[in-house]
């Protein structure tokens, strides 16, 4: 009975071992060229996705303060020109709803433009420039048999990676995520899984603003269908 116990303990003890060896990812059961290939690959990858984000939440910035300030200028309108309306919008409503967004406005553009969304979609971008270079500077220690001292030239290489990471801020996980959505068959993602990323990314990225641009029209509209 004890043998048979010692057997079953050691076959789940290798299915253990077997999959943990699955768990880790292909390029680090290779040499360290392979590694600081994937890596320089995918941090080039995620670095443009987060330009690319920066430059996005940058545009959807402005365009949210310049809809909140229509808003503004057209209820301010609507009481001065008296334009008719299915309700018509009490005096001390419209004098709250005009001063609610002149304050939204101020404290949302305050916040907002001290984050510096273009900077730091410009730094993002020259970072990936410059891994790109690092990128292509390995693939051709590594593919032209004419270059001598390999090991050297990607030791270099590993380290100036290193000292450019340090110049440049960390991007946001969701960059590489996203990236990740744009070689789904190397990354062996899912139609679905793909989906459920990209519904992540709006999340982080436009959901907000965009709840700030449709949401007065949406709730004007509500506000007048529902009295009439």
């Amino acid at each position: 009975m004890k043998m048979i116990i010692a057997y079953f303990k050691k076959l789940k003890r290798a299915r253990n071992i077997k999959k943990a060896k699955n768990k880790i990812p292909p390029y680090l059961k290779k040499d360290f060229g392979v590694e600081l290939n994937y890596k320089l690959w995918v941090t080039k990858g995620a670095r443009f996705e987060a330009s690319a984000r920066c430059n996005k939440l940058d545009s959807l910035s402005a365009k949210t303060v310049g809809y909140l300030s229509a808003y503004l200028i057209i209820i301010n309108m609507l009481n001065v020109y008296q334009i008719p309306l299915y309700v018509k919008i009490p005096e001390n409503y419209l004098a709250f709803i005009t001063t609610a967004l002149s304050i939204l406005i101020l404290i949302f553009s305050q916040f907002e433009y001290a984050k510096n969304y273009k900077i730091q979609s410009e730094r993002f971008h020259q970072c990936a420039i410059e891994i790109s270079e690092l990128y292509n500077r390995l693939r051709m220690v590594k593919t032209f048999a004419s270059i001598t001292n390999k090991e050297e030239e990607i030791e270099k290489i590993s380290q100036q990676y290193d000292l450019l990471l340090k110049r440049y801020e960390n991007h946001s996980p969701i960059d590489t995520l996203i990236f990740t959505t744009t070689k789904p068959g190397y990354f062996e993602l899912s139609s679905i899984r793909c989906l459920v990323i990209k519904a992540k990314g709006y999340l982080i990225t436009s959901v907000k603003y965009h709840f700030f641009i449709y949401m007065p029209i949406i709730a004007m509209i509500y506000f007048q269908l529902s009295k009439h």
